[in-house]
Formats: structure tokens, sequence, C-alpha cells
């Protein structure tokens, strides 16, 4: 697991870093602080190729399909425009970005190994990304819709090779989102097109996940990137989206639970107070210590400037106790 991530000059923040990392950390602060940005900065150090490719449009909405999108996207990382100054890292390895002959480059450095570029951009707008070479696995949910074929492959990948994970999964949704849940299943009805998870809820037919609601889908979404990718690193921002507050709690517990057994670290962004206290009750009740919060706060006397600080349980249980701001 990341147990310290620092970043310098990277968007809008000037210097962050963020030490005692968890198995579970949620990203916290005020509007324009820079939650997203941690997201990106992540997969800048940890994602592969085609995630890379995809960051422009992962967690942002690019304006129009201009060929200057991209690029821009790209040059606006480093803070004020110089990429000299631009710093991403943690214990195992770190991103940097600098000039060259034709424009600049991001390069990324690993412990006793060489250096590799991973971004390319030149002055004429040509956007390159060499295969990174041994990538760890990186899961990402936006907050985006995920195309619900893609997620029944997920699915699918889980239930005929671990049908322990598959009857995992169904507990899962059952406590956190649907009790009426019986047994999920991968199919292609007749007359329809794709393969679709189905859900029995002992109300008549099977019910295509997509018509159970967006925490349903969500959720589903989550556990199955995590069972079937069987990633590193999992990132989802505003992960209270879609849930119900009366829920969150063990929604956390599942997921918590899930972490832990399947080695996964989990980076998430939210704007809920709900959200972190269902967190911290969640994780309250569980052995070891395993939920941080990471706070992004605007400076006092420079609002320009956003401080970070890494806190755990006792620091929001008094939080809670006094009824402080904590978001």
């Amino acid at each position: 697991m990341i147990s310290t991530l620092e970043l310098k000059q990277f968007r809008g923040l000037e210097h962050v870093k963020f030490e005692n990392l968890g198995r579970a950390n949620l990203i916290i602060g005020g509007n324009n602080t820079g939650k997203t940005s941690i997201l990106e900065a992540l997969v800048l150090l940890y994602g592969s190729s085609s995630q890379l490719t995809e960051l422009p449009v992962t967690f942002r909405v690019q304006p129009g399909k201009s060929k200057d999108v991209v690029p821009g996207f790209w040059r606006h990382l480093p803070k004020g425009g110089y990429p000299s100054a631009l710093l991403i890292e943690s214990e195992e390895r770190k991103v940097t970005a600098g000039e060259n002959t034709n424009g600049w480059q991001f390069i990324e450095a690993r412990s006793n190994q060489n250096s590799n570029v991973i971004v390319v951009i030149e002055k004429n707008g040509h956007l390159g990304i060499p295969n990174r070479p041994s990538a760890p696995t990186i899961s990402i949910v936006s907050t985006k819709q995920e195309d619900p074929g893609e997620v029944s492959e997920l699915f699918n990948q889980i239930a005929p090779l671990n049908p322990k994970n598959e009857a995992k999964l169904e507990e899962l949704l059952r406590k956190s989102i649907d009790p009426r849940l019986r047994v999920l299943r991968y199919a292609r009805p007749q007359g329809t097109q794709i393969h679709l998870v189905y859900a029995d809820l002992g109300e008549g037919p099977m019910l295509p996940f997509t018509q159970l609601g967006q925490a349903f889908a969500r959720t589903l979404q989550i556990y199955c990137e995590i069972f079937a990718s069987r990633p590193k690193l999992i990132l989802i921002d505003e992960i209270e989206s879609g849930l119900y507050y009366e829920g969150m709690e063990d929604f956390w517990k599942g997921l918590m639970a899930v972490l832990e057994d399947q080695d996964v670290q989990l980076f998430a962004t939210t704007h809920s107070r709900e959200c972190m206290e269902a967190a911290h009750k969640a994780a309250a009740s569980m052995e070891g210590d395993p939920l941080r919060f990471l706070r992004l706060d605007r400076r006092v006397d420079d609002s320009g400037k956003i401080v970070a600080t890494t806190f755990g349980k006792e620091e929001m249980q008094t939080a809670i106790e006094f009824n402080r701001e904590m978001r």
C-alpha cells in the first residue's frame, strides 16, 4: 500500500503531502481545493497507458472536440505552466515533467529502475503516450455512468471462476442496497442484443440491473472492479453519488472488509458529511485502523495556497461530537 503521497506544483496545489495513509482514504475539502486533482495525480503515478490516454475526460468534461483540447489538458497540469517544477511522488515512484527540443514530457522514475517517458506533448500539439511498462493495476470509478455492458462483462469474469466472490457480491448488495435481492445472473434474454446482469428480487421476472437505480448500478460496478480486475488501487470520485444516507454505514462496512480481504487500497472523494460520518462509524466497528481522511483547505492568510492534513478516527470523533464542519 501507499503510505505517503506528495505533490508539488500540480494543478492548483503548490505543495501538499499526505502521510500515514490507510487502506481506505477519503479525500475531503471545499469546492475547488484539489480533491479530484489527487485522483488525477494517482493515475499519473500508477495508471496504465490506456488510462493515461483517457485521463483528460475521466474526471472532467472537456469543451468540444478541438485538437487543442487534449494537449491543453496536459499543459495545464503543472501549476503556472512551468513543467520543471512539477512533482508527484509516493515512496515507490515519482513523476516529474520537463522540457525537450520538441516540447515537453512527463517522466516516471522508480527505485532501482531506469526512468521512462510516459507522456509527450510536442509544440505542434501532437500528444504521444508510449506503452507504459509493467504498470500496476488501477481501477477507476468516475461520476460518469459506466456502460452497462462493460459492467456486466466484469461480473461475468467473477461468476464462472470464483462463485464465492459472486455470493459475496450478492450479499454486499443485499445488505447495503436492496434487501430483496436473491441472486444475480449474467444473461441475454430472447429478443435482446447484449448480455447484462439481471437481478432476482423475488417479485416476478428478473430485472436488468439498469432498472434498479443509480445506487445499485454504482455499487455493483465498484465491487465488480475489485473482484474481477483485482487492482492494487481503486479510485472513486464522489463515492456517495446515488447512495441513500441510511445505507451508507453498511456500504462502508462491506467495502472496507472487501478492501482488506482483496488487498486493495481506496482513494475516494466526497462532499457529503453523512458519507464521512458513515465511514467513520463503519471503521470504528472494525479491527485495526483502516480509514484516513485527507483534507484540503485554503489557507486563511493566503487563499491561493492549499494545505493538506491527514487525520484519523480520534479527530473525526471530536468533530462529530462538537458538530464541527469537516467537509
